[in-house]
């Protein structure tokens, strides 16, 4: 057997039980803070954690349901609001970090067989759901069955995933928020720091602290969080102290910091692409497109130019996609596609979201930047669309898990159990070609905290960990 331990990847005979110590150090850090706080000792600089308060929360995405596997979070537009909200109301088996590795969450330790088609999964005790139940294996399984990837079994107290496949990348593929663990009827409930007090579907969702989390009750009594807010609306709201946590747009990091103000900024984690239109089409416009200027210009320097689908972090592989200007080159590609299927000359309409302010923008650049090869491209924002301009994240630092939701969002199939550089780079270069995908940028998320807020820190993937902020003040 493989074990995978908490701190690394899968490896020959790491021990499985290695997890319980690292998580149990985790743990005892939280209770610290806590005890140094009853004392009445400074800590964190001068500033000590308190219990109480509620942490206020706009964003521009809405949630129609807080099921993270209904609808398709990827396809529904809502995938980054769900990566927020889910972790807050339910756990998933394992958590894997910016660099892949896998930390424990239900599960505290696990073990892959040779092969990585049987997994195993030892779960934590003493956990339970908000109503008390206690978290069993068949809980587990019930929450995780019906996936056509895998099939997931009780074998007494454990957990056991079995598939077809070789799957080196399980543990990124159940820290997806889609494969969070829950129990499903009349209500939604989990096991996660805070539980559901109040939700209007696509409006606002309060949230009330677990007492009986596992991890420890969080500092905060509640959160309540605003859907549908532009970013716009979120600046004035936070600059008129009436919320604490807002998001920031990837063009708005270098105004916000030249403000004085501190934003927090993952890696880039979400691709901008075109996607649709025949292969020539796609070349010439990628070909066309000036991403290094619209990058220093629109975007603010808050982004990366993507030629690939992985940013460079994430693949290593970057260079390998170019994103330099080639007129020239364009528009002879657009001709030699017109040679071999003759058709009228036509205007290419290119769909993006009617409420996202970024997204309009960046297509009429796109548009603007076709015109030098010889493609007439009419932006629209709604009906259907030759081309669309569109968002998605990328969801894991796995390369080959995060192609594979860049897959899901296109309609593409992606092969499973990619790890090696060579396989990434030409699964990598066959989902552009199938699922019609011109990658423009890698965008990171950034937050914006107020100056309430303590202890929030943004993980590298974007991730919110608001279990652990406290706030001063009512």
């Amino acid at each position: 057997m493989r074990g995978v331990a908490f701190n690394g990847r899968a490896g020959e005979g790491a021990c499985p039980y290695m997890s319980i110590a690292e998580d149990s150090m985790r743990l005892a850090v939280r209770y610290f803070a806590v005890a140094i706080f009853l004392v009445g000792l400074p800590a964190w600089g001068g500033v000590r954690p308190r219990y109480g308060g509620m942490l206020r929360v706009a964003i521009a995405e809405s949630l129609a349901s807080l099921d993270p596997a209904e609808p398709d979070p990827v396809k529904s537009g809502d995938a980054v609001a769900r990566a927020w909200v889910t972790p807050l109301l339910f756990d998933t088996l394992v958590r894997v970090d910016a660099e892949g590795r896998g930390h424990p969450r239900l599960a505290v330790a696990w073990q892959a067989d040779r092969s990585y088609k049987r997994w195993q999964f030892w779960l934590r005790p003493r956990v339970k759901f908000w109503d008390g139940a206690p978290l069993a294996a068949e809980a587990v399984v019930a929450s995780l069955s019906g996936r056509a990837e895998w099939k997931a079994r009780a074998d007494g107290e454990f957990v056991v995933i079995e598939s077809e496949a070789s799957r080196p990348g399980l543990l990124a593929e159940l820290a997806l928020a889609r494969n969070a663990v829950m129990r499903r009827g009349p209500a939604l409930v989990g096991t996660g720091p805070f539980l559901i007090k109040s939700f209007v579907a696509g409006k606002s969702l309060e949230l009330a602290a677990n007492d009986g989390s596992w991890g420890g009750r969080p500092f905060v009594d509640g959160v309540q969080i605003e859907f549908g807010k532009s970013l716009r609306d979120q600046i004035v709201a936070f600059q008129l102290g009436k919320v604490d946590l807002i998001e920031v747009g990837a063009e708005q990091i270098g105004k916000v910091e030249s403000e004085g103000r501190k934003a927090q900024v993952s890696f880039p984690v979400e691709l901008v692409a075109v996607v649709g239109g025949a292969a020539n089409v796609r070349e010439a416009l990628s070909l066309a497109v000036d991403r290094k200027s619209i990058q220093s210009v629109l975007l603010r320097g808050g982004s990366e130019a993507a030629g690939g689908v992985l940013p460079e972090w994430m693949s290593g592989t970057g260079v390998l996609f170019p994103v330099q200007v080639d007129l020239e080159k364009g528009r002879q590609t657009l001709k030699a596609g017109q040679a071999r299927a003759p058709a009228p000359t036509r205007a290419w309409t290119l769909s993006c979201d009617a409420g996202d302010g970024l997204a309009r923008l960046l297509a009429d650049r796109v548009a603007l930047n076709a015109r030098e090869v010889g493609l007439s491209v009419q932006v629209v924002s709604s009906g259907t669309a030759d081309l669309h301009l569109e968002r998605i994240p990328l969801g894991s630092a796995d390369p080959g898990v995060a192609l594979g939701e860049v897959g899901r969002a296109v309609g593409a199939k992606v092969a499973v159990g990619l790890s090696a550089p060579g396989e990434i780079y030409l699964a990598e270069k066959k989902l552009m070609d199938e699922g019609a995908v011109v990658p423009l940028f890698h965008l990171p998320l950034a937050s914006l905290v107020g100056e309430r807020v303590r202890g929030f820190s943004e993980d590298k993937l974007g991730g919110w960990g608001l279990e652990e902020d406290w706030v001063e003040g009512p």
